[in-house]
């Protein structure tokens, strides 16, 4: 979710990870993400994430796994966007983010994933907090 320019999508082919799929809200963005080492992404989808009443039944029960590593950034997603991970994610799926720490209250994403762990929708596996991020 948010495949930007293709980083990240290069480092999971470069750990083995298949079938990766980069969604983006850009044109540009996904055009940059096409410039990546050929063979990274499978296919691309241009979509504004942020409404999860009208997620598209095709992404729906679909991925093992999500990342989302800048849509967590100022400004850019409320915490909607955790229900679409969600709706993504295969049962037993993973949701893989990263955000500074500081939007976990300015934006209440701590507080809402809370909320989903206490209503069975997900669980804590691990949580990393770095000094540094890049």
């Amino acid at each position: 979710m948010g495949c930007g320019t293709g980083l990240v999508g290069k480092g999971l082919k470069e750990f083995g990870f298949s079938n990766i799929i980069g969604l983006d809200a850009s044109i540009g963005m996904i055009e940059e993400a096409k410039k990546t080492k050929p063979g990274v992404y499978d296919d691309f989808i241009e979509m504004f994430l942020g409404f999860p009443d009208k997620y598209p039944e095709n992404l729906k029960d679909r991925f093992d796994i999500v990342t989302a590593s800048g849509i967590l950034a100022e400004n850019h997603l409320d915490c909607s966007v955790f229900d679409e991970m969600i709706l993504s994610l295969k049962q037993g799926g993973i949701a893989v983010f990263a955000t500074r720490t500081e939007y976990l209250t300015k934006y209440g994403y701590g507080d809402y994933m809370k909320k989903l762990a206490d209503e069975g929708k997900w669980r804590y596996v691990k949580e990393n907090t770095f000094s540094r991020y890049d």
